[in-house]
C-alpha cells in the first residue's frame, strides 16, 4: 500500500494566506501524445482536447473535457466529466473514484500514469471571508474569492460553472458591485425561464408589429443593461439556433431588435452561469465552441456545499440573522443541530441549507432535533411521456409551474404586481413579461 503524505496545507505569508498544495505528475504512456510528461498544480486538473483544459490531449477518441483530477488531502480523485466513451482507473470504469498515486488512467486511446511530485506550489487565497453576498472561510471559497477579486475590476467576461443552489447569481452581483460599472444597471436574463420562441425578443428587443402580440416597441436585456452588466443565467439552456446571434452581439457590441433594420450600439459586460459542463455540451454538439471560448475568458467553478462543510456553521449563523430581521426574533439553533446539519450532503447546496434553517427556526428547537426533519427529501415522481422530446416536455413543465407560481404570488399579494414580484424575488419587469406571455392579469394592469 502506497503511503500518501498530506497534499494540502494552509500557510500565512507576508503577502497573505496561501494554500500549499502538491503537484500532480502524469506520464502519457500510450496514445498520440505518448512520451509527454506533465506537471500541474492542484487543486484540480482538467483533461481533454479543448484548448482551455489544463492537460490538452490530441487524441480524437478523448472528449473535449473528458475528466478532472482532483488533488485532495489524502490523494487523487478521478471524476469523469460525462465523456463519450468513459474513464478507466486500473482497468475499472469509473465515474467518481479515488485513485492510487501510481494508478493508470485510460481515456480514449490514451493512457496516463499518475504520480504526485515531492515539491509543492502555493496558491493565493483571499484574506477575506466574504465577497459580496458570498460567504465562506474554507480554502475552496477563499480560492474563489481571490479570483473574483482580481477579475471583477476588469472587463473580462466571466463564466460561472456550478451546481444549482451554490450562489451563481450572488457571485455575478458581487462581480458587478466590485467593477467600474457598479453604478449602472445589473440585468439578469435567465435563459431557462423564457419560452424558446421569445428568447430572441427578450434578449435583443423588438419593434411594434414584428410578430403577433408585439403591440409596442420594446427594449431587450442587452439595451436594458447598457453601461452595466448583463448576467446570462443558465446559458447552457440557450437554443443552438440562437447562439450565433448571441456571439455576434458579443463580438460587435451591437444588437438589432426584431423587425428593425438598424443596429444599436450597446456597452455591456457579460457574466454567464451554468449548472452544466459547457465543455461537454460543446463536445456533444449542443453548444458552439466559439461562443464557449467567448464566454469562458475567465472560468470560475463555485464549489458545492459538500466540498466546504466547514462553512456550514457560519452560513447557519448568517441565515439565522436574516430570519431574525424578517421575524424580529429567532432563537439560534443548538450546537447539536448545527453539527447534524454539517453531516448532510446538501444536494441543493446553500439554497437548500438556507431553506432548512428557515424552516427549523420557524418550527422551533424541538423540531430541529427531530431526525425526521433532517432526512434528505424524497424526489417527487413525475409522469413522463417518452413520445415527447425532452426539451418540449421540460418547457411545458416550466410553463405550468410558472403559471401556478405567478398566479399564487398574485393571489397572495391581492393582485398587486410589484408586491408579487418582490415576493417571488424577481424584477417587476420580468414578472410583467411573464404575465403577458401567459395572459395573466393583476391589479397593475386594470
Amino acid at each position: 500500500m502506497v503511503e500518501v503524505p498530506e497534499t494540502e496545507s494552509l500557510v500565512e505569508t507576508p503577502d497573505g494566506p496561501r494554500l500549499r498544495t502538491r503537484q500532480l505528475r502524469a506520464e502519457i504512456v500510450a496514445g498520440p501524445d505518448a512520451g509527454r510528461m506533465i506537471k500541474r498544480p492542484g487543486p484540480s486538473v482538467r483533461v481533454g482536447t479543448l484548448r482551455d483544459c489544463d492537460l490538452v490531449l490530441h487524441d480524437p477518441a478523448v472528449s473535449g473535457h473528458h475528466l478532472t483530477l482532483h488533488i485532495e488531502r489524502t490523494g487523487v480523485r478521478v471524476v469523469d466529466a460525462g465523456s463519450r466513451n468513459g474513464t478507466y482507473v486500473d482497468g475499472l470504469r469509473v465515474r467518481d473514484a479515488d485513485a492510487r498515486p501510481d494508478s493508470t488512467i485510460a481515456l480514449g486511446h490514451t493512457r496516463l500514469r499518475l504520480g504526485l511530485v515531492e515539491d509543492y506550489v502555493s496558491v493565493a487565497l483571499s484574506a477575506g471571508e466574504r465577497f459580496g453576498g458570498l460567504l465562506g472561510k474554507s480554502p475552496a471559497m477563499r480560492r474563489v474569492f481571490a479570483i473574483l477579486e482580481k477579475v471583477a475590476p476588469t472587463e473580462a467576461p466571466v463564466l460561472l460553472e456550478a451546481e444549482t443552489g451554490t450562489g451563481k447569481e450572488l457571485a455575478a452581483e458581487a462581480i458587478h458591485a466590485a467593477s467600474r460599472r457598479a453604478g449602472e444597471p445589473f440585468v439578469v436574463f435567465d435563459c431557462s425561464a423564457v419560452n424558446a420562441q421569445l428568447i430572441e425578443s427578450e434578449l435583443f428587443g423588438h419593434r411594434r408589429g414584428a410578430f403577433t402580440g408585439a403591440v409596442a416597441d420594446r427594449t431587450g436585456a442587452f439595451e436594458d443593461a447598457h453601461g452595466g452588466t448583463l448576467f446570462l443565467d443558465e446559458i447552457g439552456e440557450l437554443p443552438l439556433e440562437l447562439q450565433p446571434k448571441l456571439l455576434r452581439a458579443l463580438e460587435s457590441q451591437q444588437v438589432r431588435r426584431l423587425g428593425d433594420n438598424a443596429n444599436r450600439e450597446v456597452d455591456v459586460r457579460i457574466v454567464a452561469a451554468t449548472n452544466r459542463n459547457l465543455a461537454v455540451e460543446v463536445d456533444r454538439g449542443r453548444f458552439r465552441e466559439d461562443l464557449y471560448y467567448r464566454l469562458a475568458v475567465v472560468r470560475v467553478a463555485l464549489p458545492p456545499l459538500r466540498e466546504r462543510s466547514e462553512d456550514i456553521p457560519a452560513l447557519v449563523a448568517h441565515f439565522t440573522e436574516q430570519f431574525a430581521r424578517r421575524k424580529n426574533c429567532a432563537a439560534p439553533l443548538s450546537d447539536d443541530a448545527i453539527r447534524e446539519l454539517a453531516t448532510r450532503t446538501w444536494r441543493g447546496n446553500v439554497r437548500e441549507l438556507r431553506n432548512a434553517v428557515f424552516r427549523m427556526l420557524a418550527l422551533g428547537e424541538a423540531a430541529v432535533l427531530d431526525p425526521r426533519e433532517l432526512r434528505e427529501p424524497a424526489a417527487p415522481m413525475l409522469d413522463v411521456d417518452l413520445d415527447v422530446p425532452l426539451r418540449e416536455s421540460r418547457d411545458a413543465l416550466v410553463e405550468r409551474f410558472e403559471v401556478a407560481y405567478i398566479s399564487a404570488a398574485l393571489a397572495a399579494s391581492g393582485g398587486h404586481i410589484g408586491d408579487a414580484a418582490r415576493r417571488a424575488g424577481v424584477h417587476p419587469k420580468f414578472f410583467q413579461r411573464a404575465m403577458v406571455r401567459y395572459r395573466l392579469r393583476g391589479r397593475d394592469h386594470e
